[in-house]
């Protein structure tokens, strides 16, 4: 088989999942059967991890956030490097890419991270997006869904089965796998964070964004410290993340009057460190396309409840992997809470069960492997 060249395009003004996914595929292909770049929008922190891992960057951030010159950058930069396929990530990278690829590739493909409908809750600004991605699927060779109840979304918007591939996010487990110097990591974070030997920690890593559904997440915190059980000992809540919910979380958190049990940390890169420092994981997301940081918390094993959206039933599994409430729903998920703090046995064996789904279902190599094929697959 010829090596491949691909050209990545993606918005890159934020460093969440499908930042992290393109950063892992591309350091996972083989160097002799793939060679691959990134187009970026925006010259920010994602592009500076692609430099230091090697992987060339084309920036077009010359451009303003709506200038339609952007479609005459992308087509010289597609000229210029002559790929086999281009492979786009985010509504204005699919948009434009459609448009400015036509007649230059073999393939266009599409990785679906998410769902609009909840990535956009302001209803005029959710019906551009749809028009815009709508309009320009017909031109698309195929798309890959992080999950399979993306996939079924897909469906439903009628886009063929055959044209779609289910392939889950993989990442390195390595660094998530707990060491003997994770106690003096676990010891730093929590100095820096204030939090004391004798308190008990439930963290999530998310962006504060309203699809998180952080809001019920302080209030089943809140329900939970009330509760008696829970007054026998102190607990922490830590927010590893940044976003514009950040100020309107810390004013409930205050009205709460919570506020000096929960820690906002801010953005953060040493996340496996952050996961060593929590004794268990709450994610209580509206929805998730697939939820790539339960994921992480599953290979740090610390047991997680989540919530029942999009893909992470597909690996949540009740009592066996993790604890799975409905989404919305500040007293589910605070009981949820009380099940991981009171019960250790159970925690215990959701932790190995977790793992041993991670090793098998959610590893780089596999999602590299699967991405290659179909490549190969749109090539020939």
């Amino acid at each position: 088989m010829k090596k491949l060249r691909i050209l990545h395009v993606i918005g890159g003004g934020e460093y969440g999942g499908a930042e992290q996914h393109i950063l892992n595929l591309l350091s996972a292909f083989p160097k002799e059967k793939v060679e691959a770049a990134v187009v970026c929008f925006y010259d920010s922190a994602f592009a500076e991890q692609l430099r230091k891992a090697g992987i060339q960057v084309i920036t077009l951030d010359q451009y303003g956030r709506f200038d339609l010159r952007l479609f005459s950058g992308l087509k010289r930069t597609f000229f210029d490097y002559k790929p086999d396929i281009i492979h786009t990530h985010g509504v204005k990278a699919n948009f434009f890419s459609r448009i400015a690829a036509r007649g230059i590739c073999q393939a266009l493909l599409t990785t679906v991270h998410s769902n609009l409908r909840f990535d956009y809750v302001n209803p005029l600004a959710y019906t551009i997006v749809s028009l815009m991605e709508r309009s320009t699927r017909p031109w698309n060779s195929h798309h890959i869904a992080v999950s399979g109840a993306l996939g079924e979304i897909l469906q439903k918007d009628g886009i063929p089965a055959r044209s779609i591939s289910v392939i889950y996010n993989g990442l390195d487990i390595e660094p998530f796998r707990r060491t003997e110097d994770q106690g003096q990591q676990r010891a730093s974070l929590h100095a820096e964070w204030g939090i004391t030997d004798d308190e008990y920690v439930f963290g999530c890593v998310a962006r504060l964004v309203p699809v998180k559904g952080l809001s019920y997440l302080l209030e089943a915190f809140s329900n939970f410290r009330q509760d008696e059980a829970a007054s026998e000992k102190k607990y922490r809540l830590v927010l590893v993340g940044d976003g514009p919910e950040r100020e309107p979380l810390q004013q409930l958190a205050r009205s709460l009057q919570i506020e000096q049990h929960v820690t906002f940390a801010g953005f953060r890169r040493d996340i496996p460190a952050c996961l060593h420092a929590f004794d268990a994981f709450v994610h209580s997301s509206i929805y998730e396309g697939l939820g790539y940081t339960i994921i992480e918390a599953m290979a740090a094993g610390v047991p997680v409840a989540a919530t029942n959206v999009g893909g992470v039933k597909e690996f949540v599994k009740p009592n066996s992997t993790g604890l799975l409430v409905e989404p919305a729903n500040s007293e589910l998920l605070a009981q949820a809470m009380k099940r991981l703090a009171f019960d250790p046995q159970l925690c215990e064996k959701m932790t190995q069960e977790a793992l041993r789904l991670v090793e098998n279902t959610f590893t780089i190599e596999q999602m590299a492997e699967k991405t290659l094929a179909l490549y190969h697959q749109l090539t020939t």
